[in-house]
């Protein structure tokens, strides 16, 4: 269809980007800001959604300002969000509290009594928790500020609450449902008995309705604040990984998915499921990956003018630096960490400083960080799965990232594995568009992926340098092995516990 095209509205943790599609997958254009978090204690993160609100509206001006297409003609928009980061909005839609991002450990104690808790329900299959999730986060607010929660009348997640500020329609997905700790899987509604568990009063809990279907239209208000057109078809929306999945397009049994943005997440792909297409059985994630490099541009990446320095710029001088970053290691682990093993005491380190490292040897290390550490999440999957396959023998990358030709060269070096990139590497704006294009009853989510997504760039391993990086990628787990411990031993003022 001529002059029809599709808005995806993509969420993350640290970033907003709208992108306008097709309906053949070709972005049209574009925007991009960075949103900011704040770290008031260690281990604790926060945003305020209005932030949240700001940058969606800026960055969908934005787009359509560069598209140069009439408002009109985009027929649908979808959106994807970054999870378990619960919003609380009171009686007129205003949030009565920062909301913890997943990444936030404050919440350690409360997880531990909801596993204690919920092991002594007595159920056959007892729900497991962590410190990601939106039911410990709630729990604590339930301890902590049970003012707070007292003042709140909504619950939602944080593409929810965009779509709320777009459409008023409150609400949520099963994508996002499923990743607060108190979702019944096997009947698709809450699990009122760990949303108890959680201290949530049951009339917060928002209904649950299909990623795809449609929850209504643009609002006049939303219309003037962001430039669409009044009455424009609003997917519900999805959670980041379902909407980066579905932006991949299909991938094949043998294949992982490996996001990388503000943490990185792998989704290993197994047999096919009951629809005839090969199903996820092992997923993993990390905690700062994206995040790492963010870390060291802030920290390191300034001129003396006090100009920022891009993350080109930053890898273009890894570079040209030998692997193994002239014997400095990276652990990634900045905000706790989730997998393989979660443990929110875990803490980052720089080993074997000296006076000769600068900024180039210390990106390097970074890069090299968490692609050892995504090796050894791939690995711990698929020891957990050897039941059911080998491991991946090929991987799609993408993510904000996935851009950046040395870390992904770096990553298939690391992880012995080819790596597909796709052109829409923000696979999850992608995915976020198709929600929206067969909400408006101009796709099928079934033939979407296949018709819009197509593939840039292959890196493959080179086995010279992967050969190297074996020999690194043991000290690496060596030197994690020895810290994790020592960060357990003892906890500082402001820790999660």
């Amino acid at each position: 269809m001529a002059d029809t095209y599709l808005l995806g509205i993509d969420l993350g943790t640290t970033t907003c980007r709208a992108a306008i599609f097709d309906l053949d997958g070709h972005e049209i254009a574009a925007a991009y800001r960075e949103t900011p978090a704040r770290y008031p204690r260690p281990l604790w993160a926060e945003v305020d959604p209005e932030e949240w609100w700001q940058s969606t509206a800026l960055v969908v001006r934005g787009a359509l300002l560069s598209s140069h297409v009439a408002p009109d003609k985009i027929r649908g928009i979808g959106l994807s969000g970054l999870m378990h980061a619960p919003v609380l909005l009171d009686g007129d839609g205003r949030p009565v509290t920062p909301s913890m991002l997943w990444m936030d450990q404050r919440c350690a104690p409360q997880c531990e009594k909801l596993r204690s808790e919920a092991a002594a329900l007595g159920r056959a299959s007892v729900p497991t928790f962590s410190t990601g999730q939106s039911a410990p986060k709630l729990r604590w607010l339930a301890e902590i500020q049970p003012s707070t929660l007292a003042r709140a009348r909504m619950l939602m997640l944080p593409k929810d609450f965009i779509r709320y500020r777009l459409t008023g329609v409150d609400g949520t997905d099963p994508s996002d449902a499923g990743g607060t700790g108190m979702f019944d899987r096997d009947t698709g509604d809450w699990d009122w008995d760990v949303v108890r568990l959680a201290g949530v009063p049951r009339e917060l809990m928002p209904t649950i309705r299909p990623s795809a279907s449609l929850a209504g239209g643009v609002t006049p208000r939303a219309a003037e604040e962001t430039g669409l057109r009044e009455g424009t078809p609003v997917a519900v929306g999805g959670a980041d990984t379902l909407c980066t999945r579905l932006g991949v397009g299909p991938l094949a049994a043998d294949e992982v998915c490996i996001y990388l943005g503000t943490a990185a997440w792998i989704a290993m792909m197994g047999p096919a499921g009951p629809d005839g297409r090969p199903a996820v059985r092992g997923f993993g994630a990390t905690s700062t990956t994206g995040a790492a490099l963010r870390w060291v541009r802030d920290l390191l990446g300034v001129t003396a003018e006090a100009v920022s320095i891009s993350y080109d710029t930053l890898t273009r001088q890894a570079a040209d630096v030998a692997p193994g970053s002239e014997g400095l290691m990276f652990l990634p682990h900045l905000m706790g960490e989730r997998g393989p093993t979660a443990d929110p005491l875990a803490r980052g380190a720089l080993v074997g400083l000296t006076l000769r490292h600068g900024r180039p040897e210390v990106v390097r290390a970074v890069l090299e960080g968490t692609a050892f550490h995504l090796r050894r999440l791939i690995e711990a999957r698929s020891a957990a799965l050897r039941g059911a396959g080998s491991g991946p023998t090929g991987g799609v990358a993408c993510g904000g990232a996935a851009r950046s030709s040395l870390w992904m060269q770096l990553l298939a070096d690391v992880i012995h594995l080819r790596l597909r990139v796709p052109a829409v590497a923000e696979a999850g704006a992608l995915g976020a568009a198709m929600l929206g294009g067969v909400a408006a009853g101009l796709l099928s989510i079934d033939t979407a992926p296949s018709r819009m997504v197509r593939f840039a760039r292959t890196f493959q391993p080179s086995p010279t340098t992967a050969s190297r990086y074996d020999g690194l990628y043991a000290r690496y787990c060596a030197l994690d092995d020895l810290l994790a411990p020592w960060f357990r031993q003892g906890t500082l003022d402001g820790d999660a516990r």
